[in-house]
């Protein structure tokens, strides 16, 4: 990338990559979801999304910014591309290799996946572009090995990620109709599309759930549900936390937008999981609380020089913090039916 923005930490540009048992992939028995299956196939070969990405549209930022809203708004964009071309590279691996074990229709319907998240991704990069700033996607790939996971937690992580991603999407979107003097950038613009490809996408992974019907049934079933639900709740609730000066930017309040997500990702989640969490007990949220402050304070530690007193400070935030984690992954869940 360019020099031009030092505030871009090597993290942000270090992503995770994933891998899974492709071989037990190609096993997937598709017979009792092959009406959705083949609704969902033809939907994505329709690409109804196809002219809403033009590469011609301008993507300028329409107002300027001070240099703290800029670096704002680039590590938002930085953070997004990568974790589209995450997204991308492990869908076209599956594609290629589904296609190998002689799965064309699955083959087919992870290469149109990849499809969406490389058109994400290219917009995003073009917004970077035109902020001063160039990645080297292809080159990212090979920063960091790649992580291998369970096929059963790549569909639950995935499921979740794309169904999170559409009501992060959508929210924004609602709130920046009712208040256009909030839209910075025509990127924006591009929202109600982007957050149709997420949600498709996760309805995909919903059906290659249904057919594997132990991932999701008995006590196995609700711990892997109990589990994805609370790290991908709990990856959100810092996320924003760390990027609450952009949604300050978006005239938008970052605990009462988490607040939102969770909830309407909970909600969604009974469509694939026979668990989800209670958020009617103000536990689960009062404990977001907890680790969000937690982890600010974690934070502004970490700027100060090494003291004594210091690391016995970061020593009982830490506790603290798994003290709120533990008590937040046992909140209480309720059947999906």
């Amino acid at each position: 990338m360019t020099s031009s923005a030092p505030h871009l930490r090597e993290d942000l540009l270090t992503p995770r990559f994933y891998t899974t048992e492709i071989e037990k992939a190609a096993k997937t028995n598709l017979e009792g979801a092959r009406q959705r299956f083949d609704a969902l196939l033809a939907e994505m070969q329709a690409d109804h999304n196809r002219d809403h990405f033009d590469r011609r549209a301008p993507l300028d930022r329409l107002q300027a910014l001070s240099q703290e809203e800029k670096e704002a708004y680039e590590s938002y964009l930085v953070r997004s591309c990568v974790s589209e071309f995450s997204g991308f590279l492990l869908f076209k691996e599956l594609s290629r290799r589904l296609k190998e074990a002689q799965r064309p229709e699955m083959g087919e319907l992870f290469q149109l996946m990849a499809r969406d998240e490389a058109r994400h991704a290219g917009f995003l990069n073009r917004a970077l572009v035109l902020e001063g700033i160039e990645l080297d996607l292809p080159q990212l790939s090979g920063r960091r090995p790649v992580t291998w996971f369970p096929l059963s937690w790549v569909l639950y992580s995935v499921y979740l990620s794309e169904k999170i991603g559409y009501w992060r999407y959508i929210l924004i979107k609602r709130h920046l109709d009712g208040h256009p003097g909030n839209r910075f950038a025509p990127l924006f613009d591009f929202f109600e599309p982007w957050c149709q490809d997420e949600n498709r996408h996760g309805d995909i992974f919903n059906v290659l759930l249904q057919c594997w019907p132990k991932m999701t049934q008995g006590l196995r079933g609700q711990l892997l549900s109990r589990f994805f639900l609370w790290s991908v709740f709990l990856t959100h609730s810092l996320t924003v936390a760390e990027r609450s000066d952009f949604y300050e930017l978006l005239g938008m309040d970052a605990r009462r937008f988490d607040d939102a997500v969770i909830e309407a990702t909970n909600r969604t989640a009974r469509q694939a999981f026979p668990v989800v969490f209670k958020l009617s007990d103000d536990r689960f949220l009062a404990h977001r609380d907890g680790l969000v402050h937690c982890f600010q304070q974690l934070q502004s530690l970490a700027t100060q020089d090494w003291s004594l007193q210091r690391s016995f400070q970061s020593l009982g935030l830490k506790l603290q913090f798994a003290g709120h984690a533990i008590r937040q992954l046992f909140n209480p869940m309720e059947a999906s039916q």
